[in-house]
């Protein structure tokens, strides 16, 4: 029989406009004072006024903060948080993609717990009370961060990607609107989209996979394979965007809850290593190590895809490999590190193998993978 714990205390609110579902959060949160947390280019958009303008006609105060990185740091987190306590916030607002959403929950981590970010990422200082009251607004659909209870920051003193998590460490509220993603950039749509394929994908053959969560990483592997490429096409099309934002919801709750695995492993020592976008990299390592990964899958989850991927039995692996391949290809984006164009003759590939090994999430591939493997696993994307 399985055994499985799920637990998810974020409020989702979908398909409102933003507009509306953000004054119905604040006001059931009784928040005034909001540390808005995004990025530049939301900030150059205008959309980060649009939601300053909704918190203000609201009758609350938004003090911005939006020097997030597209791979954010503990120096921006400290900054964040200095500034959250010098206007003394009542809550945080997060708009954007993965990266504000998990600025923000580790600015709200420390405001309810003290210290800094590094005592819980290499300290194991106890995460002992719920996080600053958090409301995520996720304009990309990909990360699933806004339904997650991990962040993932980079820590300039040291390149090994490390996440913090805690069950206490949940936003308070999710707010999902579709349309908030139709002025995505196609290349944008594909590299975030991709990500909520891959936390599905992972998830559902990883080792702690269970009945519960594959139903999530099935509907959204499913409704990424048949509306992603649509959605980068034609972004303007509000069911494709809506399709899509389900998808990386499922995909983020199904991950968060059964793990992820090896795609995910080498994606944080390259991103560290060669500051990729996280989608990106993603959408490179994935189809070499669904090939490594092959042998263990099981033959129920591999007719699985034979049937997603559109191939009739009996698919052998090659076939399987070459659909994946051509899947993220036909999306526009690459399939090895040269067509990044990105310098790789003094990296130290050795080093990114082994930090690859160090990562928690390799504990939940369902092949294990020796430093040697992963080194086989890099020198293949070159």
């Amino acid at each position: 029989m399985s055994q499985f714990n799920f637990h998810l205390p974020t409020k989702i609110l979908f398909g409102l406009p933003v507009q509306t579902a953000l004054v119905d959060a604040l006001n059931a949160l009784d928040v005034k004072k909001v540390l808005l947390v995004s990025d530049p280019g939301l900030e150059q958009i205008g959309l980060v006024d649009e939601v300053t303008v909704v918190i203000q006609k609201n009758g609350g105060a938004a003090t911005r903060f939006t020097a997030v990185s597209s791979n954010p740091t503990t120096d921006e987190v400290s900054a964040g948080l200095e500034l959250a306590r010098a206007q003394q916030v009542d809550a945080l607002v997060a708009l954007g993609g993965g990266s504000p959403i998990d600025v923000a929950k580790g600015i709200a981590l420390l405001l309810a717990n003290g210290g800094s970010y590094a005592d819980y990422q290499w300290g194991n200082k106890t995460i002992n009370r719920r996080s600053w009251p958090l409301i995520a607004i996720p304009t990309t659909a990909g990360t699933g961060s806004e339904v997650s209870r991990v962040a993932v920051i980079s820590d300039p003193a040291n390149p090994f990607k490390k996440g913090v998590l805690s069950p206490l460490m949940f936003p308070h509220v999710a707010i999902a609107d579709p349309q908030l993603t139709r002025d995505l950039p196609p290349w944008l749509t594909a590299a975030t989209g991709i990500d909520a394929f891959t936390h599905a994908l992972e998830t559902f053959i990883g080792r702690r996979a269970n009945p519960f969560t594959d139903q999530f990483a099935q509907a959204a592997m499913q409704t990424a394979w048949n509306y992603l490429p649509k959605a980068t096409t034609n972004g303007s099309d509000r069911v494709f965007r809506e399709k899509m934002m389900l998808a990386a919801l499922w995909g983020g709750m199904a991950m968060d809850h059964s793990g992820l695995g090896l795609v995910h492993a080498l994606s944080g020592p390259l991103t560290s290593h060669l500051h990729l976008h996280h989608g990106l990299a993603n959408g490179v390592i994935l189809p070499y190590v669904f090939a490594f990964n092959l042998p263990a899958i099981s033959s129920e989850k591999r007719n699985f895809f034979v049937q997603l991927f559109g191939l009739e039995e009996p698919a052998n692996d090659a076939a399987l490999v070459k659909a994946l391949f051509d899947f993220i290809s036909d999306l526009g984006l690459p399939v090895t590190l040269q067509e990044i164009t990105i310098p790789l003759d003094d990296l130290d590939w050795e080093l990114i193998a082994e930090e690859t090994t160090r990562m928690v999430l390799i504990q939940n591939n369902p092949r294990e993978a020796s430093v040697s493997d992963c080194r086989g696993v890099l020198e293949q994307m070159v």
